[in-house]
């Protein structure tokens, strides 16, 4: 692994500097100027994501045309799942919602724990509906959900509801009170989203090689968008299937136990999150400071500077999301990630960090960094 990412360094290294001189050579022609000199200073800070992105891309490409089984070169021991192994762990599920459709989540909640009843292993599971919402309305309509799936599902599988009138803390606040509550009663826990959508497959699978893999702390799912009648979202959709698969793929190459962590359709290892990966309010007001909105990555790097793996599933196993419905909402969801990922300014001093996790932390403030970047050298 180490070689592997000497050798994506070295190729990213190589792209970076290539494409600086050849800027160079046409931008300085007939010598410097403070012009110029600004034009190569943002068009250096639009690269390193450039060129990660490329070389993930080209890599996983690469592993996709060679081998028919592409997930099992990069991650082996996690592509050979003993399917048929009975899961001797208790796992929650956990619904992390605030102001949601209650009709779309009902149907989601309900189809994946009809798919656990059907499989045999309902008992193994513990639903979780932790509610951030404020909107009397939909309280209402939460508690209502929650007692029909009670009415459906209660004698097969186990269903909780925990509203908080205050949400501190965001999704990872709310996710920070289920451990404190409840934690200690689950050895697993599979975060979703009110739009997310796991067959009953890919859940047992994700246990199963937590069980198998003890060294495991979170393992990722490939997310996938679901059908849609938008056709912003359908477009979006066509760039995401197609450069996904292979984007992911080629960044599990290189970057092995130090994986991502997307925040939903994933399961945690429960002790060692909850032992190591508490976050911390920043100093300061927002947006940089108060309680860190990019929770997701910054959970992966604690739980591996904990000894823990954090693990992708770099294939297509029955996990999905919705996706924005048009450019708006696109664009509401993109700035909350800006904000959160700028909010890594402050973390890149952590001690103890692995350093492709720094790199990672590093990557995700690249990636807000070059858009304005983009547009300073156009202007």
């Amino acid at each position: 692994m180490h070689g592997r990412r000497v050798g994506f360094g070295l190729a990213v290294a190589a792209t970076v500097l290539g494409l600086l001189w050849l800027m160079a050579a046409t931008l300085f022609v007939e010598g410097y100027d403070a012009i110029g000199m600004a034009m190569l200073l943002a068009f250096a800070v639009t690269l390193p994501w450039i060129a990660v992105g490329f070389w993930n891309g080209a890599i996983g490409l690469a592993m996709m045309l060679a081998s028919r089984n592409a997930a099992g070169l990069v991650a082996p021991s996690l592509a050979d799942c003993d399917t048929q192994q009975r899961l001797a762990t208790s796992t929650a599920l956990l619904a992390c919602i605030r102001n949601e459709d209650t009709d779309r989540l009902s149907h989601n909640l309900a189809w994946m724990l009809e798919g656990l009843v059907d499989s045999g292993e309902a008992a193994a599971f513990h639903l979780y509906v932790l509610s951030d919402s404020d909107d009397p309305g939909i309280v209402a309509a939460e508690a209502r959900m929650v007692a029909e799936l009670q009415d459906r599902f209660g004698m097969a599988v186990a269903l909780r509801y925990r509203r908080r009138e205050q949400g501190t803390g965001f999704k990872a606040g709310n996710i920070r009170d289920f451990c404190d509550r409840w934690g200690d009663r689950h050895d697993h826990a599979i975060v979703l989203d009110a739009d997310s959508l796991m067959t009953a497959q890919a859940m047992l699978r994700l246990v199963r090689i937590m069980q198998a893999r003890p060294t495991i702390g979170i393992l990722q799912t490939l997310v996938t968008g679901l059908p849609s009648a938008s056709a912003f979202t359908r477009i979006f959709q066509f760039g995401m299937r197609l450069g996904m698969r292979s984007y992911t793929l080629g960044a599990a190459s290189w970057q092995g136990d130090c994986g991502p962590y997307w925040g939903h359709n994933a399961i945690l290892r429960l002790p060692p999150f909850i032992a190591h990966c508490k976050l911390p309010d920043l100093p300061g007001p927002p947006p940089l400071g108060g309680p860190v909105l990019s929770h997701d990555q910054l959970e992966a790097v604690l739980m591996r500077r904990a000894g823990y793996e954090v693990r992708v599933l770099p294939d297509e196993l029955g996990s999905w999301e919705e996706n924005p419905p048009n450019l708006l909402e696109f664009i509401r969801r993109d700035l909350r990630w800006c904000q959160g990922n700028m909010q890594y300014l402050q973390l890149l001093g952590l001690p103890q960090l692995r350093p492709v996790s720094r790199c990672q932390l590093l990557l995700a403030i690249a990636m807000y960094l070059g858009p304005p970047a983009w547009l300073a050298f156009m202007l």
